[in-house]
């Protein structure tokens, strides 16, 4: 309200400023001999300029109001470009020790008390540098299996780099930051629900981060998202899993075809075969029953060109080829054809994998267990982490 009435002063004066040129123009016009007449208009200047020092004086007054509030909501120039006061060695040493704990010694505990002192000393510094520190204690946090306080700081990350200033940052920066939200939100997601906000966010942070992570500027954000995946086909395949989570089974089906592609662009077979028994699950929950029976029957074919060495990876395609048989087997049973035997197969032979991929692990433990003993070797050591990779989907513990 200051603001209006400063204004509105400010026009009053300029009116004021009008007033005795036009009372001095009228004074030379008139006769000398009329005394009376110019008594009463040299009164009429007295009272004139006598208004117009006091329009002045309320002008200079308001003038200087005007720059006060003008500073205020518009900060100079020089304040805006002033350069913020750089880090002390001891500042900078902190830093060296948080980034040697955790890169270094992979100490992430040491890591994360180290960063947030820096974080906090590093306060004054710009957006793009505190948001490189924030990020990196993320990291640390999922190493800590505390998803929770890895999606804060990855939140607070995406908000220094969308912020001014953020453009600053290393490009690799914002698509990190995404992508370590996007995960751990599916790490909390598999020990409890997620918003329905949280749902959305998980899925369109790996969305961006795909599309940041593009090699080339391509015409549409599709092709940056397809070239993001041929990049990182392990984080495309978690993209068709946060689609599946927030109900959009088409766009999962068509992402963890992407996927499959870019995983048998690389040699690797068996995450290809998964991605695509992905994709055929995905489809047996729309209402193209025809393109998901196609696609199931095809990757459940596949699975037996898959070989290697790894044992828990064979593990998991098995324990896929599972679950895809069973969502066939409900595919079958919903159509029109009458398909309910060829249903009932499916199903059993599904039973029938699981049970024999769970009694061959049992036995590779087992024999496990007493070639330790022999050797006198201590109990193997078993490493917890978050999970939300294709590495960690459901193996030997899968069944009917």
């Amino acid at each position: 309200m200051r603001i209006v009435l400063s204004i509105l002063t400010l026009a009053g004066s300029a009116n004021a400023f009008s007033v005795a040129p036009q009372v001095s123009a009228e004074i030379q016009n008139l006769s000398a001999a009329n005394n009376h007449q110019l008594s009463s208009l040299e009164r009429s200047i007295s009272n004139a300029n006598s208004n117009v020092n006091h329009q002045i004086i309320e002008n200079t007054s308001s003038a200087s109001l005007t720059q006060g509030i003008r500073e205020f909501l518009v900060p100079p120039a020089y304040a805006a470009d002033a350069k913020p006061k750089p880090p002390t060695e001891s500042e900078i040493k902190l830093l060296r020790d948080a980034l040697s704990a955790i890169y270094g010694e992979r100490n992430p505990e040491k890591a994360v008390e180290l960063l947030t002192k820096a974080i906090s000393a590093w306060e004054r510094q710009a957006p793009d540098e505190k948001a490189a520190l924030t990020r990196v204690r993320a990291d640390c946090y999922m190493e800590m299996l505390d998803a929770d306080a890895a999606l804060a700081d990855y939140t607070i990350t995406v908000d220094y780099l969308s912020g001014p200033g953020g453009d600053l940052a290393d490009p690799s920066e914002l698509p990190a930051a995404r992508l370590g939200r996007a995960r751990a939100l599916r790490s909390i997601s598999k020990v409890r629900s997620l918003s329905e906000s949280q749902v959305k966010m998980e899925a369109q942070d790996y969305q961006v981060s795909l599309r940041l992570s593009a090699r080339d500027d391509w015409d549409t954000d599709e092709e940056n998202e397809q070239d993001g995946a041929s990049r990182n086909p392990y984080a495309a395949w978690e993209w068709g899993m946060a689609q599946r989570g927030a109900g959009d089974y088409k766009k999962a089906a068509e992402t963890h075809t992407l996927a499959a592609l870019n995983f048998k662009d690389i040699g690797d077979k068996a995450r290809a075969v998964i991605s695509m028994l992905d994709a055929g699950i995905d489809l047996a929950a729309t209402d193209d029953i025809d393109e998901a029976k196609k696609v199931l029957e095809s990757a459940i074919k596949s699975t037996t060109t898959v070989e290697g060495r790894d044992v828990e990876l064979l593990q998991r395609v098995i324990a896929k080829e599972g679950e895809a048989r069973i969502a066939l087997a409900s595919v079958l049973w919903d159509s029109n054809a009458g398909q309910k035997g060829d249903a009932e197969a499916q199903l059993g032979e599904a039973c029938a994998r699981l049970d024999q991929l769970r009694a061959d692990a049992d036995a590779r433990e087992q024999a496990a267990e007493k070639a330790r003993i022999k050797s006198g070797a201590g109990p193997a050591i078993k490493f917890s982490k978050l999970q939300f990779t294709i590495d960690d989907a459901v193996g030997p513990e899968c069944s009917c």
